[in-house]
């Protein structure tokens, strides 16, 4: 069969039309700004309490490539601003009650990170580093507001400032790679006392055998095939502080150290009502640590009566137990030590325009800081605005 030459001509001229289409398209810009603002307002039952705080996150992220020729690589600087009132303060839970409260209010650099990819599923990265944003999460937990639904409350409750999550972050090294199928594993070196534990207002990056350092590693799998903002994934983790630390009721040292599970099941995949279930569970060191162990379970429903109604109705139970040697702290004390704190939780999310989403709430606490019958019921709203992409 003989080629007409005019068909090799036509398709190399519609070639090089595209090519030189391609070309005009304007080069994506070297840096993006991201910014989000979270404001919390709640009211305590018992004691009657009314409380507001919030906080501005600004976000500068740079492409290193398009820079500085440096293949596969990211610069992020972030700003940090919180304002408001401290509600656990009159509480007094061991597992807190907003995610965003914090010890104390201040304006500061948050975050400052380096990281390399050297394929798509494989980075290293160098910087203050917020744990929580890779390890220990779950995005079918991400909407309700008490803490233990971001990173698990035996884990968060350890360090002198925290592990290394909002609003204290601490020095870190950190690696992950992925491989076929959706499996990865990840792990981290972090500063164990993040920023100043004098002060924790402020980011001050002061590194110290004394003070030793936080290792976290973890392992798991994610469903990458499906594009859902939360597919099917598991994990599992442990961490480990260099450094012993004072026991509760001795002043003999021991290892504070522990490990987590976690899971997240799609159970309805439809565009409307779209359902995922979590669960989470970890344990740590009671000698230690007020909260031996924890667990946190709920259902993430998204579009629940489709486009017209409420973004998603969000639902959490978190349980955490008390230690031995913390109940016979307060038994000590004269208070009546109960074995498990728990917070339920129940949300709904409405997006408006323009990047704001409202979220009204309801929280119940029992046996709060782990003392029988101190119980509260939070009644409130969550408001966030991030401005919508281009």
């Amino acid at each position: 069969m003989r080629l007409s030459p005019a068909r090799p001509l036509a398709c190399l001229v519609a070639l090089l039309a595209w090519a030189g289409a391609r070309a005009q398209e304007p080069a994506p810009p070297p840096w993006r700004w991201d910014a989000l603002l979270k404001i919390d307002a709640l009211h305590i039952d018992r004691p009657s309490t009314d409380a507001g705080m919030g906080y501005l996150d600004l976000r500068l992220t740079l492409d290193a490539e398009q820079l500085l020729g440096w293949r596969g690589t990211v610069l992020r600087v972030e700003g940090l601003a919180t304002e408001g009132s401290k509600p656990n303060r009159a509480l007094r839970t061991l597992q807190g009650i907003s995610s965003i409260e914090v010890a104390r209010n201040s304006v500061r650099l948050y975050g400052a990170a380096i990281e390399h990819s050297w394929r798509e599923d494989a980075s290293v990265l160098f910087g203050l580093y917020d744990l929580n944003s890779e390890f220990y999460a779950t995005e079918a937990s991400g909407l309700l507001i008490h803490p233990a639904f971001g990173i698990g409350a035996e884990l968060g409750q350890t360090g002198t400032n925290g592990p290394s999550i909002f609003p204290n972050l601490g020095l870190s090294l950190r690696v992950r790679a992925g491989f076929a199928g959706g499996a990865y594993v990840q792990g981290v070196v972090i500063d164990a006392v993040p920023n100043e534990s004098s002060d924790s207002g402020r980011t001050w990056v002061h590194l110290s055998t004394a003070e030793g350092e936080l290792f976290v590693a973890e392992a798991g799998w994610r469903d990458t095939s499906n594009a859902s903002t939360a597919p099917a994934r598991w994990a599992v983790g442990a961490w480990n502080y260099s450094r012993a630390a004072a026991r509760l009721a001795d002043p003999d040292k021991g290892r504070n150290a522990g490990a987590y599970v976690l899971a997240q099941v799609p159970l309805r995949s439809a565009p409307v009502a779209r359902t995922t279930a979590f669960v989470r569970t970890g344990f740590a060191n009671p000698d230690l640590n007020p909260i031996a162990a924890a667990l946190d379970a709920g259902l993430l429903i998204e579009d629940p009566w489709g486009p017209s109604g409420p973004a998603a109705v969000t639902v959490g139970v978190a349980s955490a137990a008390i230690g031995a040697p913390f109940r016979r702290l307060l038994e000590a004390r004269g208070q009546t030590a109960s074995r498990r704190e728990i917070a339920i939780e129940a949300d709904v999310r409405w997006k408006m325009r323009h990047g704001l989403a409202v979220q009204p709430l309801v929280q119940h606490v029992q046996a709060a800081g782990g003392r029988a019958g101190r119980n509260a019921t939070i009644a409130g709203a969550r408001v966030e605005w991030s401005p919508p992409a281009p």
